[in-house]
């Protein structure tokens, strides 16, 4: 009998000893579980009129345009240097006249401003954005009141616009980015600006296109721009001087160039001119010292001009800022 309770209890014991021993080893491979470290993620924001990275406060801002002048008289004028995008094409007379588009940076003055004519309003047509203008021929008011477009005319918001008496009128009209983001707020336009411009700074960057350190752009007997590459940019030159910011003597520079060739001629009057915007043609873009050949097409008024290289595929632009010649197939164009 003592015999069998000394084996029972050796029995007890033992298995005190196996069960203890397996809680510890449970105990040894439960380790508490390691969360994996959260991955921050930066939001970018990248200006859809120059491709550049931007703040959001700046993506923001509301983007108008501006139609300013470019006789002798009107030069040097101011902001230009601030613009996004400026679209240089002919008016009355041989002299060009300029439409530009502010919406990246602000601009403290901007003019002179002048009149409309129904290719600007295409253009603003085209980015579906209010513009700046001072009145306009009688076509261009009409369309404005017809197509119920998104006018700034200072005839009629003249709070919007001051004049320099420096200059004579009419040559001496000015507003800023501020007043006309005002006056946009005020009048509270509805709208949602379109664009589908392609940026690919690694494009521009072949060695194999071919060069391009001058531009030459001789319009008429009257009027010659050009272009010339300095230091990653381009800067802009009329009628053999270099073109200048007004307030501090600053030239005119801009990341891209493009010539877009189309037809120009004058309305029955003799006067006003008609320019085929709509429709398909052929031109150049210039960045980096370099150029390609290119064609543009526009199905309608409302749609994004778009530019194909010569096997048809997307043709970017180069990050910064753009200035735009549209042209009549008489221009005389000079590239080397």
């Amino acid at each position: 009998m003592k015999n069998k309770s000394m084996l029972l209890l050796c029995i007890i014991i033992s298995v005190g000893f196996i069960t203890q021993g397996c809680n510890k080893k449970s105990e040894s491979i439960v380790t508490p579980s390691k969360s994996k470290p959260s991955v921050s993620t930066v939001q970018k924001y990248y200006s859809p009129y120059t491709g550049e990275e931007v703040k959001k406060e700046v993506l923001n801002n509301i983007a108008v345009l501006a139609i300013v002048e470019n006789s002798v008289s009107a030069r040097p004028q101011s902001g230009l240097n601030a613009a996004d995008i400026v679209y240089e094409t002919m008016a009355e007379g041989g002299t060009p006249r300029f439409i530009a588009l502010f919406q990246k940076e602000n601009a403290k003055k901007i003019g002179p401003i002048r009149s409309a004519r129904p290719y600007f309003l295409d253009i603003a047509k085209e980015y579906n954005l209010p513009f700046a203008h001072c009145g306009g021929s009688q076509e261009a008011l009409n369309k404005i009141k017809n197509e119920n477009l998104m006018s700034m005319n200072e005839m009629s918001n003249t709070s919007t616009y001051w004049r320099d008496a420096i200059r004579k009128a009419p040559h001496n009209l000015y507003t800023s980015t501020e007043k006309l983001r005002t006056l946009v707020k005020t009048k509270k336009f509805s709208y949602s600006p379109a664009v589908k411009l392609k940026f690919d700074k690694s494009y521009w960057n072949n060695d194999k296109f071919a060069k391009a350190t001058n531009v030459l752009l001789k319009m008429n007997k009257l009027y010659t721009t050009s272009y010339t590459y300095k230091n990653v940019l381009y800067l802009k030159s009329m009628d053999g001087k270099t073109s200048l910011n007004n307030e501090d003597n600053l030239p005119l520079t801009f990341k891209n160039i493009v010539i877009q060739i189309t037809s120009i001629k004058k309305q029955k009057d003799g006067v006003h001119l008609n320019i085929q915007l709509v429709g398909t043609g052929d031109g150049y873009v210039i960045s980096n010292g370099r150029f390609v050949k290119m064609h543009w097409s526009k199905k309608d008024f409302t749609s994004q001009t778009v530019l194909t290289d010569e096997k048809g595929n997307t043709l970017p632009l180069n990050p910064g800022k753009t200035w735009w010649n549209i042209v009549d197939k008489s221009t005389v164009i000079d590239i080397k």
